[in-house]
């Protein structure tokens, strides 16, 4: 006796579910998209994971506010938040060529505040119930008209109850002025910043709200535009996350820029005790002195919870450590094994074929090497960015490797 034909569609919706959580992968936006156009009976499941792992450009963060408003029993399943910016066509230049730095608010489009009048309105209470004070509050909702961006990025952080992981390596930091009151507290040069006008003034409810809850947190890495004084030596400190277990983190925005580059830095000064794994992309030679630093700290039991590093490097191994042996820093290789061995932390090592920036490769490099392919597409991408005619591949080979705590070699 024949059985009849089954089909996926026709397994309990739990399974359904189930099914479309296993889309994990980095292009998973794009084939939920197509699983939502299958069938009637697909299209609340799809649009349920894209609403409940959320991974979209800021350009369409009012678009998705509007969607979880209408299924606000979704927010509490949040775990995770990825947004990523471009500066690649927003910036001005002067005759130089040189980017001038300005912060332009965004205002809020007409359709938000006449179609979307409902979702403005939930905004403001929001904003008065998470506000610190009058000020802040009426400022704030000012910004809902004046600056939307911003201010709509708040109130999503206030409404994602159990929001852990908030990823924004892929983003420009100018598009987060939130990230001013991360501004070391230890450094008055910090302070000056331009565009002054980025330091937001409304938005300290909203990061208040986030501090004890955060354990995982990518810093934009996009800061083109931006200037700091010249003597800054460290531009944000990250003490005040009480939970924070992962940080990634470009070295520049870790060490500042200018003639005091060579500074040696102080991780005391930065991170909170609870960290356990840092990374740190676009590093030089001059990220192994703050290596060694930091090394030196976790001996002395300052980060008890510490135990991993991973560095990614943006430039290949030959320049890195040429550049090193000329400043008479420590080997980016050898000595810094030798130092994390010391220390009891585990260390990973990645030096690319060519100059790698995650504002230019489409993701930090640690979420690039969650898939293989992905970090070879990236790759591919910046020979795209190499002008001269010399074998790219020759002068800068791959190089990638870990050591556990022991100062063992990891095999991949």
């Amino acid at each position: 006796m024949s059985r009849p034909a089954t089909s996926i569609a026709s397994l309990p919706t739990e399974l359904l579910f189930n099914v479309a959580a296993h889309l994990t992968h980095l292009d998973r936006n794009q084939d939920l998209s197509n699983l939502a156009r299958v069938s009637r009976q697909w299209r609340p499941i799809a649009q349920e994971q894209l609403l409940k792992h959320p991974r979209f450009s800021l350009t369409h963060i009012a678009e998705y506010m509007w969607e979880l408003g209408l299924r606000p029993h979704l927010a509490p399943h949040i775990e995770s938040l990825e947004i990523w910016s471009k500066s690649e066509g927003r910036v001005r230049r002067d005759a130089r060529g040189t980017s001038i730095k300005e912060y332009v608010p965004t205002p809020a489009p007409l359709r938000m505040t006449l179609r979307q009048s409902e979702m403005m309105d939930k905004c403001a209470a929001f904003i008065k119930h998470f506000a610190r004070t009058r000020r802040e509050s009426r400022w704030w909702r000012d910004a809902l008209l004046e600056d939307v961006v911003p201010a709509l990025f708040g109130v999503l952080l206030c409404i994602l109850p159990n929001l852990r992981a908030l990823r924004l390596g892929k983003a420009w930091l100018k598009d987060f002025p939130i990230f001013s009151y991360l501004l070391a507290r230890d450094s008055s040069t910090v302070q000056f910043v331009v565009p002054s006008a980025w330091k937001g003034d409304c938005f300290a409810g909203a990061l208040t709200h986030l501090l004890p809850r955060l354990e995982v947190l990518d810093v934009p890495a996009d800061m083109v535009a931006m200037y700091f004084h010249s003597r800054t030596t460290a531009i944000f400190d990250f003490r005040d996350f009480g939970n924070l277990k992962e940080l990634g983190i470009t070295f520049k925005a870790l060490s500042g820029f200018g003639i005091t580059r060579h500074v040696s830095l102080n991780p005391r000064n930065m991170f909170p005790k609870s960290l356990e794994v840092l990374k740190i992309s676009e590093a030089s030679e001059n990220s192994t002195l703050f290596l060694g630093n930091l090394c030196q700290v976790k001996k002395e039991g300052h980060f008890p919870a510490l135990r991993r590093v991973e560095v990614y490097h943006a430039y290949g191994i030959a320049w890195t450590r040429n550049a090193a042996q000329a400043i008479t820093y420590p080997d980016p290789v050898d000595d810094v094994r030798l130092l994390f061995r010391d220390a009891k932390l585990e260390l990973y090592l990645y030096f690319p074929p060519c100059i790698l920036r995650t504002w230019e490769v489409g993701g930090t490099p640690w979420m690039l090497k969650t898939e293989s392919k992905a970090l070879k597409r990236a790759e591919r991408v910046c020979f795209k960015h190499v002008t001269n005619f010399y074998d790219v591949e020759h002068r800068f080979p791959r190089l990638e490797a870990e050591w556990d705590v022991d100062g063992d070699a990891v095999m991949a």
